[in-house]
């Protein structure tokens, strides 16, 4: 079972798909081929993670899955203008089962969505490299953009993408901010089934 554990910095923008980033002389190489994600979220029957900003996700795709923690940000965090925070991530070969122990452990599912997603690697024009995710979610497509924080910065100045385009919020936040706006009850952010 591989680990990893690191500083996430990541920001997203809306877009339509990743030719304006060839167009800014950002290089991709595909690294996994558009796949289907199904993403559960956590949390005590008290909300202690969410309270705290922290998160725990299962995530499955294609019979393998994901485990990840995202730890709240504490007042020592280093201070970015992209988000930032300390995940701690490990490879599934059932998520399933695990949604079932964490279950039984008495965490309970509580948010659930879904996306197709494209991972590219990302090379700039100074040869800084990145990690670039496109994804396609029933709220719409956005690129999503990880790394050092330079290279992100970078990227975001060769694309002349503003502050206030650059999307610092997650999924869940973007499905609650929707779900308000349109003054409806919060929900999953989920495909309808003819779609995909």
């Amino acid at each position: 079972m591989a680990i990893s554990t690191s500083h996430e910095i990541e920001v997203k923008l809306r877009c339509d798909s990743v030719a304006a980033l060839e167009r800014a002389g950002i290089k991709l190489e595909l690294e996994r081929a558009r796949h289907f994600e199904e993403n559960w979220l956590f949390d005590t029957p008290d909300h202690q993670l969410g309270s705290s900003l922290g998160v725990l996700r299962v995530r499955a795709t294609e019979g393998t899955g994901l485990l990840t923690y995202k730890a709240p940000p504490t007042a020592d965090s280093p201070v970015s203008q992209f988000k930032k925070r300390i995940e701690i991530e490990t490879t599934l070969g059932d998520p399933e089962r695990m949604v079932a122990i964490l279950d039984k452990l008495g965490y309970r599912k509580w948010f659930h969505y879904q996306k197709y997603r494209t991972v590219y690697g990302a090379l700039l024009p100074n040869g800084a490299r990145l990690q670039v995710m496109f994804d396609e979610t029933p709220i719409g497509s956005f690129v999503e953009f990880e790394g050092e924080e330079e290279a992100v910065a970078d990227a975001m100045r060769l694309l002349g993408a503003r502050r206030d385009e650059q999307i610092l919020l997650s999924y869940l936040a973007l499905q609650a901010e929707r779900c308000s706006h349109e003054g409806r009850p919060f929900e999953d952010l989920v495909f309808d089934s003819s779609v995909g």
